[in-house]
């Protein structure tokens, strides 16, 4: 099953949190982190986690991590399921076109009686 669920804000910050405390980075200003919530918690919460952890395990730099710093290591995971999204939407637009032309045909049928 495609997990399509966006992660919990309150666990992005507290990740955030625990990050800045564990490296001593300090946090971004207040409505830099907000932003930063707001993106990532939108992300499936198990590309949220697989982010983070990478990060945990791999960043190096000297500053607290990013947006993009976190989304390098689930970018094409994200990329492959909008795609499959997508795909699933076009079906589903291709479904309703039918269904519709089944309904007009039947309405124009009844009025020609």
């Amino acid at each position: 099953m495609l997990e399509l669920a966006p992660s919990d804000p309150g666990e992005v910050i507290a990740a955030l949190t625990t990050m800045a405390g564990r490296r001593g980075f300090p946090l971004p200003d207040a409505i830099a982190l907000e932003l930063d919530v707001e993106v990532m918690s939108a992300w499936p919460r198990d590309l949220w986690r697989k982010a983070f952890q990478s990060v945990w395990e791999r960043f190096e730099y000297r500053r607290m991590p990013e947006v993009p710093d976190f989304r390098k290591y689930i970018a094409a995971d994200l990329e492959e399921r909008q795609s499959v999204l997508h795909r699933l939407e076009a079906i589903r637009l291709r479904l309703e076109t039918v269904r519709l032309r089944r309904q007009w045909d039947e309405e124009a049928r009844r009025k020609k009686r």
